[in-house]
């Protein structure tokens, strides 16, 4: 579903991602792992369009996406998350849901200026799937409160249900969990894998190593901006090029 071939990021003079190749098969959670300043972010910022890579290529499908810009990413079924939580916090709950389905829309803007009977069902089928989302991520009792005063955790939950509400192939989770409690985070692990079950694909950023090994097929390790190992949770976890990347040599 996704392939990045070689795909090389500068800034001025510093290489934050150099030559690096991965892939995330549809119906399979995919990790990325590393040390802080990795390039794990800069990743995510490539494949979501936020930043353009320097050399490379990354494939969604049969379409290079490389050069698009975000908007037309999002459209051809990737959505995202944050490392640091980008809610609209002074809409509610239920609003922040049916703004993200934006770009599903199909009425005009005489048909919204007039609200016109397609306007007004297309309104009734959004408000529906936000409810869903909102019940699957338990979140129903507070769809009326404003986003930006949810406890920490109820705001990671909603901005993971806003990114599934552009109802994408592949979703992509830069640290997700961060903030949470165990509890907390083993019920998000719980979600991601009932994703994978659905048929997605995921791609997870995450520090949390027993989340990682909880979901995930197969793991990516970046260290300095270069993939240094690859393979199954096992594997990962024996093998010494990424336990000196992360204790250090005598580590």
């Amino acid at each position: 579903m996704l392939e990045i071939r070689d795909v090389t990021q500068r800034f001025g003079g510093l290489t934050a991602l150099n030559r690096v190749s991965l892939n995330v098969p549809a119906g399979k959670v995919i990790g990325l792992i590393g040390p802080n300043g990795a390039g794990k972010t800069t990743l995510i910022n490539a494949i979501s369009g936020l930043a353009h890579p320097t050399e490379g290529q990354i494939y969604f499908g049969d379409r290079a996406i490389q050069r698009m810009p975000p908007h037309r990413i999002t459209q051809l079924g990737i959505s995202r998350t944050y490392q640091n939580i980008r809610l609209f916090g002074e809409m509610t709950v239920l609003e922040n849901l049916i703004v993200a389905q934006h770009g599903l829309g199909r009425s005009s803007i005489l048909g919204s200026v007039l609200t016109l009977p397609g306007f007004r069902a297309e309104q009734r089928l959004l408000q529906q799937r936000a409810g869903a989302l909102l019940t699957q991520f338990e979140l129903s009792d507070k769809a009326s409160q404003r986003a930006g005063a949810l406890p920490y955790g109820d705001q990671r939950r909603l901005e993971m249900a806003r990114a599934l509400a552009t109802r994408p192939k592949l979703l992509l989770l830069d640290e997700p969990t961060a903030g949470m409690n165990p509890i907390e985070t083993e019920a998000l692990g719980t979600e991601i894998l009932e994703l994978r079950q659905k048929g997605l694909a995921v791609l997870v950023i995450e520090h949390d190593m027993a989340l990682i090994h909880q979901v995930c097929d197969e793991i990516y390790v970046l260290n300095f901006g270069q993939i240094i190992a690859h393979g199954t949770p096992n594997q990962i976890k024996n093998n010494p090029l990424v336990i000196e990347a992360y204790l250090g040599e005598e580590g």
